[in-house]
């Protein structure tokens, strides 16, 4: 990241910023406030700027509105019009009066559905009236924000961004120092008064409490760190790079003599309105899929996905699917051949390999299966697949991604009961929702890996934080865990409850961060 501001991103800032600022401002209330929730929205965008320049204002939009409906602000305007209303329902008029957006985009910046967009809306409108009946909601909005001085955010959005990642690298060098340094005490005292080789403690010898335990209802649980301290975390070398740079230096695939042929992983790349897949070979540089457009899915009631599941990758590494509306697309990565099959669903959400040959296409309720092994393939019914934690008794109100299967074990991204959870947090972190939940299918038994929450509110972890991408051995799943810090890929073994970290994906900087990831390692059964 440069240390003058970049001139593109200033002419942004300074293009919205008072608009930005003025919906802040009735959202959160409390001027200062306002002010700081925009700048650290904007310090964020321009750490992320190299990926988000051509398409910034979604990144942007879902930052500030965030942060300015947890906000505890004071009053939302000097004759306190919007008081009354929550946080929520404040959001949704100022998106769709005052910023003047659509139902689906208010739906991609809050999170949601159109329809429940559509429902809240409409109670948050009713409410108003009832305060106000003769007011028109936009003038209202207009009136409210009317006083708002306007402030050059640029630079200091920069400079924060700066700031934010010089902390972040001495965070990492710190952690690394103080593990040294425990190490080299150690060492000392344990060979006080020795003659002789001092014998190398047992990597799992420790002092620290275990790290499976019980939850109050009996579920085994391990946890992860908190977001941001993955670097604190030991090893585990699952075959893939240490690091993978969605902002690195990649080559077109249309300008290559050959496709790489294998790679370790592949991520996309939002590309305008379409997705285009990265392909990450083990000790080469990445390749840019500009060969083929991928259009983002979308369930039956809208909602946007990205078109790229863990299953993607086919065992023997030759090829990777994608879910398209109507078809699944495969990549030949020996021959950069392009194939579409036909599957009647217009809201297929993801595409994976079974066994063989046979790749399975769902939406929400429904699934079919190819056998691409024919010469033209025909997608046929097929069983939907049941919830890994049926009759299952772990605290587990919903299930994320995929479900990852690897001999006796199973495993998913889940959401948690919290009335379980919350006796475990320890005191100072946030709350605990969301993590992984895994399952002994010959014992019917399950376990849980619980993320807890940076306790200052304005990071952590985002939305389905937690998915799982392949197994590394029968024992120990991998899995991607994404925040506000970074994404990463970790590992953890369900037998011991261990966690590990395998690869960095990116330095974090904000909800924009690296696109679904298939890894091309491991069982993806």
């Amino acid at each position: 990241m440069q240390r003058e501001v970049d001139a593109d991103f200033a002419r942004y800032v300074r293009a919205r910023q008072h608009q930005l600022l003025r919906a802040a401002n009735l959202v959160c209330g409390n001027g200062p406030r306002a002010e700081e929730v925009l700048e650290q929205a904007l310090a964020t965008a321009a750490g992320r700027w190299h990926r988000m320049r051509d398409e910034p204002d979604l990144a942007v939009r879902r930052l500030l509105y965030r942060d300015a409906v947890s906000s505890r602000g004071g009053r939302v305007d000097a004759h306190g019009v919007l008081a009354a209303l929550t946080p929520g329902h404040r959001a949704l008029l100022v998106l769709r009066y005052f910023e003047e957006r659509s139902e689906p985009q208010v739906a991609e910046v809050l999170g949601g559905t159109v329809p429940e967009v559509a429902r809240e809306t409409s109670a948050a409108v009713t409410r108003l009236h009832e305060l106000y009946p003769a007011h028109d909601v936009t003038e209202l909005l207009d009136d409210a924000s009317g006083g708002v001085d306007e402030v050059d955010l640029a630079q200091r959005a920069w400079d924060a961004a700066l700031a934010g990642r010089r902390l972040r690298r001495r965070r990492v060098a710190s952690t690394v120092a103080g593990l040294a340094a425990v190490g080299v005490v150690v060492a000392v005292a344990q060979g006080a008064g020795r003659v002789g080789p001092v014998p190398a403690p047992s990597p799992t010898t420790t002092t620290s409490k275990p790290a499976l335990q019980r939850l109050p209802d009996g579920t085994m649980y391990a946890a992860m760190p908190l977001e941001g301290e993955e670097d604190g975390l030991p090893d585990f070398d699952a075959g893939l790079p240490s690091a993978i740079d969605p902002e690195g230096r990649t080559v077109r695939l249309s300008t290559l003599s050959s496709p790489p042929g294998s790679v370790v992983a592949v991520y996309l790349r939002r590309a305008g309105t379409h997705y285009r897949a990265v392909l990450v070979p083990a000790d080469r540089t990445q390749v840019l899929v500009d060969t083929l457009d991928l259009l983002p899915t979308r369930d039956s009631g809208g909602n946007e996905g990205e078109p790229l599941g863990a299953k993607a990758i086919s065992a023997d590494g030759r090829y990777v699917v994608f879910a398209q509306p109507r078809a699944v697309v495969r990549l030949d990565l020996r021959t950069g051949a392009v194939d579409r099959y036909a599957v009647p669903a217009p809201d297929l959400l993801v595409a994976g390999w079974r066994a063989g040959s046979t790749v399975v296409a769902r939406t929400a309720g429904e699934a079919w299966s190819l056998d691409l092994s024919q010469p033209s393939p025909t997608a046929a019914r097929s069983a939907v697949p049941v919830a890994l934690t049926r009759g299952v008794a772990v605290p587990v109100t919903e299930l994320a991604g995929e479900t990852v299967t690897a001999g006796r074990w199973a495993a998913s991204g889940a959401y948690f009961d919290q009335d379980v959870t919350s006796p475990v947090i320890v005191r100072g972190n946030g709350p605990i929702y969301q993590g992984l939940v895994a399952v002994d299918q010959d014992a019917r038994a399950g376990r849980v890996l619980l993320a807890p929450e940076s306790p200052d509110g304005r990071t952590g972890r985002v939305k389905e934080c937690c998915t799982v991408l392949a197994w590394a051995d029968p024992s120990t799943v991998l899995f991607r865990s994404s925040g506000y810090d970074g994404s990463w890929v970790l590992a953890w073994n369900v037998e011991t409850g261990r966690v590990y970290d395998v690869t960095r994906l990116d330095e974090g900087g904000g909800v924009d961060y690296p696109h679904a990831v298939a890894l091309a390692v491991g069982s993806r059964g």
